[in-house]
């Protein structure tokens, strides 16, 4: 079975510069690299929050509010799993439900960590984790205010943020367990050639 990699169409990024390329033309190294990614990062999430606040004081309809708030967590759901966190954070996680029914978490990171933009890392991040913190805001204050139909819209929504959520934060941590495996798989490595060397 032929694994499939999300980061082998990622451009390499070596020192040569194209033909008709010059240094000035390269963008500054803080400038987002992917800023369409970066704006539907956002879109989405503002969308479905920016819907569910204005329904209070605008009357919407509560049908009408679910379901635009509700597609634009789902969108915000799979653009964020699918093409932010590989182009913004350089990770990718899934889920696999085995025949047995058990679930086995998929991590990839990319290897290189200097193709990820700390500006776009901090963009990734910061709403990803504002907009969960959000969705259980607003449960916590439907919950209190017996708001039972809100509560519903709130749910559904933490639940696709949170797994989002939760996924990512798996991948770092797989992504940094890998990193320091190679590090010391590294200097191990580099003692026992020292070692053969000096016999």
């Amino acid at each position: 079975m032929m694994k499939y990699s999300p980061f082998q169409d990622e451009p390499s990024n070596d020192n040569n510069n194209s033909i008709g390329q010059n240094a000035e033309s390269q963008p500054p190294n803080n400038a987002p690299k992917h800023p369409v990614a970066v704006f539907f990062h956002l879109f989405f999430k503002i969308v479905a929050v920016a819907i569910f606040i204005l329904s209070s004081f605008i009357n919407i309809g509560f049908v009408l509010t679910f379901i635009i708030v509700t597609l634009s967590s789902a969108f915000d759901f799979w653009v964020t799993k699918n093409v932010t966190g590989r182009k913004l954070v350089g990770l990718r996680w899934w889920n696999q439900i085995k025949d047995d029914g058990s679930n086995n978490w998929v991590f990839e990171s990319v290897q290189d960590k200097s193709q990820v933009n700390p500006a776009e890392s901090l963009m990734f991040w910061v709403p990803v984790l504002l907009f969960a913190a959000a969705w259980f805001v607003f449960a916590i204050i439907s919950l209190f205010g017996l708001s039972f139909l809100w509560l519903v819209v709130e749910i559904v929504c933490f639940l696709l943020a949170g797994a989002n959520l939760l996924g990512y934060i798996k991948c770092a941590k797989d992504a940094r367990k890998k990193v320091k495996g190679m590090a010391q798989s590294y200097i191990v490595g580099t003692i026992v050639n020292q070692a053969i060397n000096r016999v």
